[in-house]
């Protein structure tokens, strides 16, 4: 079996594996959503995004990016003694990092209460939320742990068990508490997070010896440094949808803001989980494959692949169901979303090409090459969003999530080419522009004819889509010889 066969073979596998525990925590979270969305509204959900927000700034800041580059060290770590001492500084980091993500929160706290509920009666609860940074950067960090092991089943086991149970607490507060229950939900959630971390990995051997607290510092340095590079990139990331969300909080109502932070659900959370799903194992997989440029160049085309493969389908799909599926999930109210479909839907096959390329740089340690990749997105998304919004309304979004992966796309491949000799296969080249089309044809009969389940262009589109995906999968898989 060549290296190229057996990548895809890998890949499929894995992303299998964790696409069977996305596909229940979807089905987990249709109830869940359906729930909030009726108990809550349009201006519950808004305020759960701009809550999120804050805690995903917040945490950027503090986490000082750790969870993401303790990956790539535990992943290159040669010596076992040496990762076993690395894993248990990493777990001492997660505490620090932890504690000072509460300490900021408790700082800004009578600000965020404000700003969130426009009034100071959930004090007590946000203070309380201080506790979701100390169990959250433990359960991420033990999670990462796991993830630079490819122990896949165990993180599928995780995702699986977290959704079921946050499934059930969130229809349990939603209903019962309607907008109170917000806040006790993250800090429960945060807890039944940290509580199946902790027992999934508590089979990880650390070291037993003693480490001095100055040598935790000094030798998590290295990796704090990258780590910091990769927080500055989120944090400003987060601060760019903050704005996004404050300007429509402020500009329009937060009903609107509800109506963009479901968009932001289905298409970076469910769409999301495909990429969410891969990387648990590309990443780190990359990461063996540094000094060799032929195998790391096939990594990165087969990743595009099975990506592209698996995405376009479902993306299709959506432009068939997605007036279903909004009523389904949360209720007519939410119908507007539909407008920023039109090109948010075809930006996330965008994201599919773009996405495996945006690794390159990272894998190979160049910090602020990565962190200028994602500042160029986060800046086309903020001002096409906002500008466009203005022009044209919801449309305007989707357009911007298509601009942002079209532009940083072209640069990354151009960064890839120019510093790693990066090249796509011919193979690969064909399946990109296949999709690609697929997609624009699409895109254009939702602009014009909208989405609707009887539309026969969309779905002749779809059956194309997936006998295609099936007759490439099969080349390189071999499902039927």
């Amino acid at each position: 079996m060549n290296s190229n066969k057996s990548f895809h073979t890998i890949i499929f596998k894995n992303t299998g594996l964790f696409g069977l525990s996305q596909i229940i925590r979807i089905g987990v979270k249709l109830i869940s959503n359906k729930v909030a969305a009726i108990f809550l509204g349009p201006m519950g959900i808004g305020i759960i995004g701009l809550l999120e927000n804050i805690i995903g700034i917040i945490q950027s800041v503090t986490g000082l990016g750790i969870a993401s580059s303790s990956v790539r060290e535990i992943a290159i770590a040669t010596e076992e003694h040496s990762e076993k001492r690395l894993i248990k500084i990493i777990y001492q980091w997660a505490i620090i990092t932890g504690v000072l993500g509460a300490i900021v929160l408790l700082i800004f706290s009578k600000y965020i209460t404000f700003e969130v509920f426009e009034s100071y009666d959930y004090l007590n609860w946000i203070l309380l939320l201080s506790l979701y940074f100390i169990f959250s950067s433990i359960a991420s960090i033990r999670l990462a742990v796991l993830q630079a092991k490819k122990q896949v089943k165990t993180i599928v086991k995780y995702h699986i068990f977290c959704a079921i149970t946050l499934a059930i607490l969130a229809v349990t507060l939603y209903y019962y508490y309607g907008k109170s229950g917000i806040i006790p939900f993250f800090i429960g959630s945060v807890f039944i997070q940290f509580l199946f971390s902790y027992f999934l990995s508590r089979n990880i051997e650390i070291t037993t010896s003693k480490i001095p607290f100055k040598d935790v510092l000094n030798e998590g340095m290295p990796m704090v440094k990258l780590g910091i590079v990769m927080s500055i990139g989120a944090i400003i990331g987060q601060i760019c949808f903050y704005i996004i969300r404050w300007y429509l909080k402020e500009e329009q109502s937060i009903e609107i803001l509800g109506v963009y932070q479901v968009s932001n659900t289905i298409l970076v959370g469910y769409l999301g989980l495909v990429f969410s799903a891969m990387s648990n194992d590309f990443y780190p997989r990359l990461c063996n494959y540094d000094n060799d440029l032929k195998k790391f160049n096939d990594l990165v085309n087969d990743q595009t692949e099975i990506a592209l493969l698996v995405i376009v389908p479902g993306v299709i799909l959506l432009y068939l169901i997605s007036p279903f599926l909004i009523n389904l999930l949360y209720t007519k109210d939410f119908i507007p979303v539909l407008e920023i479909f039109v090109f948010g839907l075809f930006a996330i096959i965008l994201k599919a090409v773009v996405w495996p390329i945006g690794f390159i740089s990272l894998v190979k340690g160049n910090k602020w090459l990565y962190f200028k990749q994602n500042l160029l997105g986060d800046f086309i998304n903020v001002i096409a969003s906002v500008f466009l919004f203005y022009k044209l309304g919801l449309k305007g979004i989707g357009i911007a999530m298509f601009l942002m992966f079209l532009i940083s796309g072209i640069y990354n491949y151009y960064v890839a080419v120019k510093y790693y000799n990066f090249k796509f296969r011919k193979d690969t080249l064909e399946i990109i522009i296949f999709s690609l089309i697929l997609g624009t044809i699409v895109s254009t009969f939702g602009m014009y004819v909208g989405f609707s389940l009887t539309n026969p262009i969309t779905i002749i589109l779809l059956l194309v889509s997936i006998v295609y995906s099936i007759f490439q999968l099969n080349k390189r898989l071999k499902f039927f010889k």
